[in-house]
């Protein structure tokens, strides 16, 4: 494989807290393709998904929250899919479709890993087209919105249902989901007109709201009368803090994520509106999708059937070739994606 190029973004600089994360960041690189050792296989990047906690990485305030710091130089660390090219361990087999902790590269060299957290590894069984689904909604995004639902905030049939970041990859899948289990009013916030009419429009949400535009605080007393029952909150701040004055008695708030406040330059306040969590006798939760590693098939079976249905909508928002991987994370900070965002490795 010598003779072969791996094309890699390695890590450039880290960049200052509350700096929008840029291009500048990473060094465009390459090197020869590695040779796997006894017990390990080559696999050929197909397609990477960004994701805020790869924001992370680079910063050194979140060390040991998403897996370490990268150190300067380090091949940019990401989930992928791809296709196994050379083995030499026993159960895996050239042809076969594997997702994992790839980096943003072409090739990497891997082995089996269990429920490790981002280093968490799977071979997948039966690959559906276009496998970018396994990163989106039949993996990791599709499962973050599915257990998130079902374990964190134990939706249930009738529940009014709010979701923050609507328009970003978990929030439109949970907002479909929602839909399929039942739930009474669902209602996504977003950051656009024409994202609040696709939610609506193509994604089947009962309501949407402009946070930018509109009033959060009136058009939730609006939307939810009787209170929320169900929060799910994937972007933290006043969001937070203003859906939490609308809860519903025994409601659940689920925390996917907190990307309006994550990386700013300031620590920020916590919620003033923490103490409806008594009043209302509520529930408020943090979770991440590995802690269910070990139930994936669980929820891929499930989404696999709302998908084959056409109940589940794929919401993939693509990016053309290695060499976006920057702008692809990028745009999941400055509101320019909508959906799932996905990089597709080679570009067409």
């Amino acid at each position: 494989m010598t003779d072969m190029t791996n094309r890699q973004w390695r890590v450039a600089r880290y960049p200052a807290a509350g700096e929008m994360i840029t291009r500048d960041d990473f060094e465009w690189t390459a090197a020869p393709v590695p040779e796997p050792d006894d017990g390990e296989f080559l696999v050929r990047n197909l397609y990477l998904a960004p994701g805020p906690a790869q924001r992370g990485y680079l910063d050194t305030r979140q060390a040991g929250f998403f897996g370490e710091v990268l150190p300067l130089g380090a091949v940019m660390r990401g989930r992928g899919i791809g296709e196994i090219i050379v083995s030499r361990h026993p159960d895996y087999a050239p042809g076969d479709i594997f997702t994992g902790s790839l980096g943003w590269q072409d090739y990497s060299i891997q082995r089996p890993h269990g429920a490790e957290f981002v280093f968490s590894t799977r071979k997948i069984g039966n690959p559906r087209q276009p496998l970018s689904l396994h990163l989106g909604i039949l993996g990791q995004a599709g499962g973050t919105a599915y257990f998130g639902l079902q374990e964190a905030a134990k939706l249930a049939v009738g529940d009014n249902v709010l979701i923050s970041g609507a328009a970003g990859g978990v929030g439109s899948v949970a907002g479909q989901i929602a839909r399929l289990k039942g739930a009474g009013t669902v209602a996504g916030i977003a950051g656009s007109d024409a994202k609040c009419r696709w939610l609506i429009d193509e994604l089947g949400y009962s309501a949407a709201i402009n946070y930018k535009t509109e009033n959060l605080n009136e058009r939730l007393a609006e939307l939810f009368p009787t209170g929320i029952d169900v929060f799910f909150d994937n972007v933290g701040g006043a969001v937070l803090d203003g859906a939490l004055a609308h809860l519903a008695l025994r409601a659940r708030v689920a925390i996917s994520g907190f990307i309006s406040t994550q990386y700013a330059k300031d620590e920020p306040a916590g919620p003033a509106n923490y103490r409806q969590l008594v009043f209302k006798r509520a529930r408020m939760q943090g979770f991440v999708y590995f802690d269910y590693w070990d139930r994936y098939a669980e929820a891929e079976a499930a989404l696999t059937a709302w998908y084959d249905q056409g109940g589940l909508i794929d919401t993939e928002c693509l990016y053309d070739g290695l060499e976006r991987m920057p702008d692809a994370l990028a745009g999941l900070f400055t509101g320019a994606n909508r959906g799932i965002s996905i990089c597709r490795v080679e570009s067409s």
